[in-house]
């Protein structure tokens, strides 16, 4: 094996077993959780929306390059209501012409990446996920610049590359 596809077997290994560790970490949360207890475990939020009754979301996206995306749900109180992977073909079905980007954050969390196309005038926000559990997609949200609704989504099954193939 050649020093370059060692290291990048290397590299596979570290990200799988990090992932595999932040994912580990969300199993282990459950309802009546203290908010403490919450940050203890799996750290600080990305992001936190709070709501009018004292209630609170918090985000932690596992990306650039993950799949996952869970949504921690405190009650007024601050303990756990509910802990939920967003990034699902169940929650991506919700999606409507016309959301707002504030509504779609908040359902899918933070975007891998936000991308312009300027002859449409469109905003596009991606994230990748796994379809079903097995198969890695990526989401495609297209909002019109102007009013920031948005107009369309797609999804595609996320291609390898033409150096990853294999014969």
């Amino acid at each position: 094996m050649g020093a370059r596809a060692k290291a990048t077997l290397q590299c596979g290994i570290l990200l799988g077993a990090l992932a595999l560790a932040g994912c580990a970490s969300f199993t282990q949360l459950s309802p009546g959780m203290s908010s403490r207890q919450v940050g203890a475990l799996v750290g600080a939020p990305t992001q936190v929306w709070k709501d009018a009754d004292g209630s609170e979301v918090w985000e932690y996206p596992l990306g650039p390059f993950g799949v996952e995306t869970y949504m921690v749900s405190f009650g007024p109180d601050r303990t756990v209501r509910q802990v939920r992977q967003v990034l699902t073909e169940e929650t991506i079905t919700t999606l409507r012409v016309g959301m707002s980007r504030d509504d779609v954050r908040r359902l899918l969390g933070k975007p891998r990446e936000i991308g312009n196309i300027d002859r449409t005038n469109e905003e596009v926000w991606s994230w990748r996920y796994r379809e079903w559990g097995v198969r890695n997609m990526e989401l495609h949200v297209q909002f019109d610049r102007g009013s920031g609704t948005l107009k369309a989504y797609s999804r595609i099954q996320e291609q390898i590359s033409g150096s990853d193939k294999r014969s």
